[in-house]
C-alpha cells in the first residue's frame, strides 16, 4: 500500500480514467474524494468504490467547490476534460471552462502545497517530425484536443516557475480498457469483431500508433505521486508496442476470436506515425508498462462480452 496515508483529489473521478484511477488509488491505501459533473463520466463506473470515496458533483469551473475539494488534499489528479472537445469542435465556452477549471486547481494546490499532476497528452505533438516521439519533439498540435492540453501544460509550467507550483505533466499515448466509453479506434474494431462486422481501416492500414493499457497509465500516475524526481518534470507514458492499425486489426480479430473480415476505406493520405518514447519515464519514474497489446485487447474484449449493454 504505497500511498498510505495519503488524501488525493481526482478530478474527473467517474470518467473512464478516473475510475480506474480511484479504484487504483485506493487498492494503494490513498483516501479518496473524486470530482465530476457526470456530462459523461458514469455513477455506475464508481458503483465498486462508491462507499469508500468521496464523490463532489460538481464543475471545476466553480471556484468555491474546487477549494472545498482540495481542502485537505496532499494531492491532485486533473483528468476531467469535456467529451465533446475530443470529437474536435472549437467550442469557446467549452474552453474557457477547462482553462478557467484548471486555473481553479493550480490555485487550490498552492493554497495546500499540494502535487497537481496534470494528465495532458501526445495530441500536444501534432504530426510526428522524427520517431520514436520524445519529450523534446515539437509542439505543433493540429487539432483542438492538443492545442487546449498544451495550454494547460504552459499554465502549470508558468506557475511552476512564478509561484512554486508542485507538479507534473503525463503525456499519455492512447488509453484504452474497460470502461472506454469513448469508442477509440481499438474499441471500435472489438465492438466491430464482436458483431461479426467486417473491421474498417481508414486508408491502407499503415498509420502507426502507440497505445497505452488503462492498468499502466494509473500505474504511471501512481509512480508520479511517490517518486520525488517526477516533481516539474514531463513524461511520456505509453505502451512497448507501436502498431499499423491493419496489426491492430488483426490482433483485435485474435482477441475475439472472430472471423470478420477486415476492409480498407478510403481516406486521406496515410503514413501518420504516432510512436512514443517513454524511457524518460522509465528510467526517473520506474515506469513498466504491464501489459501488451494483446492481452489489453484479450481483458477489454472479456470486459464488453460481459458487459453487452454499456455502449448502447
Amino acid at each position: 500500500m504505497r500511498l498510505k496515508g495519503r488524501r488525493i483529489l481526482v478530478t474527473g473521478g467517474a470518467g473512464f480514467l478516473g475510475s480506474h484511477l480511484c479504484e487504483k488509488l485506493l487498492a494503494e491505501g490513498a483516501g479518496v474524494r473524486a470530482m465530476d459533473t457526470f456530462a459523461s463520466g458514469r455513477l455506475e463506473n464508481l458503483r465498486p468504490v462508491l462507499n469508500k470515496i468521496e464523490l463532489v458533483n460538481s464543475n471545476i469551473a466553480c471556484a468555491e467547490r474546487v477549494l472545498e475539494a482540495a481542502g485537505d488534499v496532499d494531492s491532485i489528479v486533473h483528468l476531467a476534460f469535456p467529451m465533446a472537445l475530443r470529437c474536435r469542435p472549437v467550442e469557446t465556452g467549452v474552453v474557457g471552462e477547462i482553462l478557467t477549471g484548471l486555473l481553479n486547481l493550480i490555485k487550490a494546490a498552492l493554497s495546500r502545497n499540494a502535487l497537481l499532476v496534470y494528465v495532458s497528452s501526445i495530441a500536444v505533438y501534432g504530426n510526428d517530425k522524427y520517431i520514436p516521439m520524445d519529450e523534446n519533439h515539437p509542439l505543433e498540435p493540429v487539432l483542438i484536443h492538443g492545442a487546449v492540453k498544451l495550454a494547460g501544460e504552459n499554465f502549470c509550467r508558468t506557475m511552476a516557475a512564478s509561484n512554486g507550483l508542485r507538479m507534473v505533466i503525463l503525456r499519455v499515448a492512447d488509453i484504452y480498457g474497460p470502461r472506454n466509453s469513448r469508442v477509440s479506434v481499438p474499441i471500435k474494431f472489438l465492438l466491430q469483431a464482436m458483431k461479426g462486422e467486417p473491421i474498417t481501416v481508414y486508408g491502407d492500414g499503415s498509420d502507426r500508433r502507440t497505445y497505452t493499457f488503462v492498468s499502466d497509465f494509473c500505474e504511471a500516475v501512481v509512480l508520479s505521486l511517490l517518486r520525488p524526481e517526477a516533481v516539474g518534470g514531463v513524461f511520456n507514458i505509453g505502451g512497448d508496442e507501436c502498431v499499423s492499425m491493419r496489426e491492430l486489426a488483426l490482433k483485435v480479430k485474435k482477441a475475439a476470436g472472430s472471423k470478420s473480415p477486415v476492409i480498407f476505406q478510403d481516406a486521406p493520405a496515410a503514413g501518420r506515425t504516432l510512436c512514443i518514447d517513454s524511457r524518460k519515464a522509465k528510467k526517473l519514474l520506474g515506469f513498466r508498462p504491464a501489459f501488451d497489446l494483446a492481452e489489453g485487447l484479450a481483458l477489454t474484449h472479456r470486459w464488453i462480452r460481459d458487459n453487452p449493454d454499456y455502449y448502447h
